[in-house]
């Protein structure tokens, strides 16, 4: 399928924090950005990491699927054949990573499925969202940290891990690194409403 353009997703986003009256400020705060870089995301003039769009989702209280597919019911299921999921990043994005989205046609989930190819010579990613995060090593070899640990994965070799502490990948080798990542948000209480601030409250 066709990438992602970067602009539908900033517009996605902008609507998003209209509709939750929060100033292009106050929403940066929430996510841990500056005001120039989540008006930038706005007016699609950069292409963000996942964990950076899950900091804004999480400050939104939306699933991260609502930045990348027009608001519809959920289907029964999402079949993604071979080399068939939206291409939501890529050559060119921050760290140069290609994400293959799996199942954003299912916009309703806490989980978020993506296929990661990451080529020799990218920089090293640095990322620290909310959530949670599962890896699982198709091929290659990737040097992946998490807090003060590092470690070497390998095809075959998975990892879930607090997504909170920064975590950084790096590709060894001269092959790419190819790997499952599962994205899970933490979801708002369904009990709780949300002041404009974005503080939940029961």
């Amino acid at each position: 399928m066709f990438p992602m353009d970067e602009k539908s997703i900033g517009a996605n986003i902008r609507g998003l924090r209209e509709k939750a009256q929060l100033t292009v400020t106050a929403l940066a705060t929430q996510s841990q950005l500056t005001k120039s870089t989540l008006s930038k995301i706005e007016t699609g003039q950069v292409s963000s990491p996942i964990s950076t769009l899950m900091r804004i989702a999480a400050a939104l209280d939306v699933p991260l699927a609502d930045f990348f597919v027009e608001p519809t019911a959920d289907p029964l299921y999402v079949l993604t054949r071979k080399g068939e999921g939206q291409i939501i990043a890529r050559e060119g994005a921050q760290f140069g990573y290609f994400y293959e989205a799996l199942a954003l046609q299912m916009r309703h989930k806490r989980v978020e499925p993506f296929l990661l190819t990451i080529s020799p010579g990218d920089p090293m990613g640095e990322f620290r969202h909310g959530g949670q995060e599962f890896l699982y090593m198709l091929s290659g070899r990737l040097q992946f940290t998490v807090g003060d640990q590092k470690m070497i994965l390998r095809a075959g070799d998975s990892i879930y891990f607090d997504p909170t502490q920064e975590h950084t990948t790096q590709v060894l080798g001269k092959q790419p690194a190819k790997f499952l990542s599962l994205f899970i948000q933490d979801m708002p209480d369904p009990t709780s409403t949300t002041t404009r601030r974005g503080r939940r409250v029961k």
